[in-house]
């Protein structure tokens, strides 16, 4: 017992360290990938859309663009928000729309909803906030009334603001043949036609119909030539 006392005495201790460390390894790799840290977050979120979340119309990009839309109309309104909130409910907002995600009968924002916490959890989001996400997010669509929070007012009108504009001529083609409305260009231009005239009437803040203004009036110039074109949109 001496003996092998001694032998262990007279191993490095620097080995002995190694040896503990290689041994605490897995356990705290589980450890990371249980619990992410809270700085990486938003790139957990983004990177989780980008995998799973992939749309023409509805995917990360649309997502980004309701972020950066609602953010600018914030500062136009002088609305305080938090932010890490508005990010997350940016990028997940449509995510109950989308296969595997989608449930018959269940509304695409309260499905979002319903799966926020999970995701959100796994990303490391202070959820605290989560609650304040949902929100936003089961507030979003134009064919429901607005919340009476403010920040999911202004994200709802971003979300209307790209129904219009260039962009919505692009997000609407895209669809063509594959989703409704858009199962062929002839309905395609009349859906986009329909919003042009029914999305303005949605917005809610200043800042919003301002800037509506200006994207009808994008739509009215691109169906104008495309009517030209294609003798008043017969030949498409």
């Amino acid at each position: 017992m001496l003996t092998r006392t001694r032998r262990f005495a007279a191993v490095p201790f620097a080995v002995v360290i190694a040896c503990a460390v290689a041994a605490a390894a897995p356990l705290a790799v589980r450890a990371h990938t249980r619990h992410p840290n809270r700085a990486d977050w938003r790139a957990n979120v983004r990177a989780f859309a980008e995998s799973h979340l992939q749309h023409t119309a509805w995917g990360p990009a649309h997502a980004l663009r309701d972020y950066e839309l609602t953010r600018k109309l914030a500062a136009a309104e002088g609305v305080a928000f938090d932010d890490d909130a508005l990010y997350a409910a940016a990028y997940l907002h449509d995510m109950g729309g989308l296969p595997p995600y989608a449930v018959p009968g269940v509304d695409h924002g309260d499905r979002s909803a319903q799966l926020a916490d999970s995701i959100l959890r796994d990303t490391g989001f202070p959820m605290d906030k989560a609650p304040l996400v949902k929100e936003i997010m089961s507030h979003h669509q134009y064919y429901r009334p607005a919340d009476t929070l403010a920040i999911a007012k202004l994200f709802r009108d971003a979300d209307i603001l790209d129904f219009m504009g260039a962009i919505d001529v692009v997000r609407i083609v895209s669809l063509t043949t594959r989703e409704r409305p858009a199962m062929d260009l002839p309905h395609a231009i009349q859906a986009l036609r329909q919003q042009m005239d029914q999305m303005p009437k949605l917005l809610q803040s200043e800042a919003a119909r301002r800037e509506g203004v200006r994207r009808t009036a994008e739509m009215k110039a691109f169906l104008d030539a495309l009517a030209t074109e294609t003798d008043s949109l017969t030949v498409l």
